[in-house]
């Protein structure tokens, strides 16, 4: 009897170191963007390692965000987070957080920090400020990747089986944390017109891109678009040496961005914030009344009170000219999935081009000598192979009296 006590203990003994080391945990959570719970973030590639880098099991999230791990020995772990998606998240109120922490005048939490830091230097310097302006004008990837995730331990000999831990990640740069995941709609800042005169054929004229916002500015970031068949941009003026910009001739997309780097109050008032100066090519351009530009979404205003300016107009020059042909467009489904519909009415016979363009300007379709009559036609694009995100299009009409041209923009879910 008193042997049979003893094996007794053994087993015991035995059964609850064993189940120790055989005990197998469940691991669950959801990836947030900065920590968001409006926004989770799928698509997320999320792997276990133990602590000798081991990869002991791997998953991706799904479109809430939420992933699991089923089975897992008791011992220390670690999460590594990867991912392919892109960002449109950095803009130019990114890089004013990174400009006021620079100054001293705004102090990062650990997240903030982590995501400023975009070479992985583990400090925010001014070279960080410069890689998230050049990043906006000339998108240039980050040394230190596109994406910045939290550091995740995990430690199951000293947590609960089945626990939950939400890990947050960021594209690199957006410290604001305003990323719209891809297939949202991004916000588009009003534009109005002002009419300008027609120059010679072959000379240059300067024109005035302004705001109704009468007070002073400190920092823009503006993407405008044109027809480079039609026009050649010469070259733009800016308040200061801080003012950068590009030009994609060959799509005719331009990207304007320009912060107040002086700790003294800025100077740029709304109605006048650079100077562009275009040369006028063709007969066609000429004799045309259009829009000389446009804009595209994801524009930036920022106030002497540091304060983004979302409702306020963009005025942009407009070639005065009577238009002879009157053409209305509309598209739909809007957002789109395997097809886009325009639907073009015209009062006239005109011969019709569309172009589709995504947000770095590239163009994505291009469909000429469209034959639009009387009444109503309908054209197809098939939008089945585009990436989920935002693209915008211009339909150029030209008519026997000149040329109208019509932009907008769609959404292309997935």
């Amino acid at each position: 009897m008193k042997k049979l006590k003893i094996l007794s203990v053994v087993i015991v003994v035995f059964l609850t170191i064993g189940s120790q080391l055989f005990a197998q945990n469940n691991l669950v959570g959801t990836y947030l963007y900065q920590g968001n719970p409006s926004v989770p973030l799928p698509d997320i590639q999320v792997e276990l390692f133990d602590t000798n880098d081991d990869l002991v099991a791997s998953t991706v999230t799904d479109d809430e965000g939420n992933y699991s791990f089923e089975g897992i020995p008791s011992g220390e772990f670690y999460i590594a987070s990867t991912t392919d998606m892109s960002s449109v998240g950095v803009t130019l109120a990114d890089a004013f957080k990174v400009l006021f922490y620079l100054f001293g005048w705004y102090d990062f939490s650990d997240m903030e920090f982590e995501v400023a830091d975009v070479d992985n230097s583990y400090a925010v310097t001014w070279g960080d400020y410069g890689s998230i302006m050049t990043y906006i004008i000339f998108n240039q990837p980050f040394s230190g990747g596109d994406w910045e995730f939290e550091n995740v331990t995990v430690d199951f000999t000293a947590r609960d089986v089945g626990d939950t831990i939400s890990i947050w990640g960021s594209s690199h740069g957006d410290v604001e944390g305003e990323w719209e995941p891809i297939g949202r709609d991004i916000a588009l800042l009003p534009s109005s017109y002002y009419s300008v005169q027609h120059q010679a054929i072959g000379t240059s004229a300067e024109y005035v891109i302004k705001t109704e916002y009468e007070g002073s500015i400190n920092g823009y970031n503006l993407n405008l678009a044109y027809a480079s068949n039609e026009i050649s941009i010469v070259k733009l003026s800016g308040p200061d040496e801080n003012f950068i910009y590009s030009i994609d001739d060959k799509n005719g997309v331009i990207k304007i961005a320009w912060l107040n780097e002086n700790k003294e109050a800025s100077k740029v008032n709304g109605n006048h914030l650079f100077t562009i100066e275009i040369v006028k090519l063709t007969e066609l351009a000429q004799s045309s009344g259009e829009e000389v530009l446009y804009l595209l979404p994801g524009g930036v205003l920022i106030n002497s009170e540091n304060n983004k300016l979302s409702e306020t107009e963009i005025k942009l020059p407009f070639l005065q000219n009577n238009q002879m042909v009157e053409v209305d467009v509309e598209i739909f489904p809007n957002p789109s999935v395997d097809y886009l519909n325009f639907n073009i009415q015209t009062s006239k016979q005109a011969i019709a081009n569309l172009s589709v363009y995504d947000l770095n300007g590239r163009l994505i379709t291009y469909i000429d000598n469209i034959d639009l009559r009387d009444g109503e036609k309908i054209i197809t694009i098939d939008v089945v192979d585009f990436l989920p995100g935002n693209y915008v299009y211009s339909l150029s009409v030209n008519g026997e009296e000149g040329i109208k041209m019509l932009k907008g923009h769609f959404v292309k879910s997935k």
